[in-house]
């Protein structure tokens, strides 16, 4: 029987289960987004393009790197594994993204206490993950040469 022809019951018996198989592997993670981005493409001297995806947080701390355009850009990459891995916890829902053209500013990557990047959300992006029973979110950046990696990994609130 494909995917396509089981019934909705069924479809998320098999979800639960391998939502749980997956936890016992990564600590609960259900979620995971990547994203590559080459650091020319981030247009960091556009300042409508850094206030409409930035905090003043984040551009402060951005601007402040020894490489402001590549920080820009592992926040960016970083933000878009956000995404991703939201969108990975529950594949079938509804599509809260508002496509590619949509704002990022809801999604705010800085560096915690270790110095390792946090997730912290606003607005809709913080009701979406409530919604679909995210409780946490962590991410890596990496920086190669022109390219910087980001990966997510969403985590769910038990019994979810």
């Amino acid at each position: 029987m494909s995917a396509e022809t089981r019934d909705p019951s069924e479809k998320e018996g098999i979800r639960r289960a391998l939502a749980e198989a997956l936890g016992t592997v990564a600590g609960g993670a259900l979620g995971l987004g990547v994203d590559v981005q080459l650091i020319s493409e981030i247009n960091s001297d556009n300042p409508n393009f850094l206030e409409r995806n930035f905090t003043p947080a984040e551009i402060a701390y951005c601007r402040a790197a020894p490489d402001p355009r590549a920080s820009f850009a592992g926040r960016w990459a970083a933000k878009e594994a956000v995404v991703k891995a939201k969108m990975n916890v529950r594949p079938e829902g509804k599509n809260y993204t508002r496509g590619g053209g949509a704002p990022l500013i809801e999604i705010e990557i800085l560096p915690g206490n270790s110095g390792a990047p946090t997730v912290i959300q606003h607005g809709r992006a913080l009701e979406n993950a409530r919604e679909i029973g995210v409780a946490e979110i962590k991410v890596s950046i990496s920086h190669s040469g022109d390219y910087v990696a980001a990966v997510a990994l969403a985590f769910i609130r038990p019994g979810q």
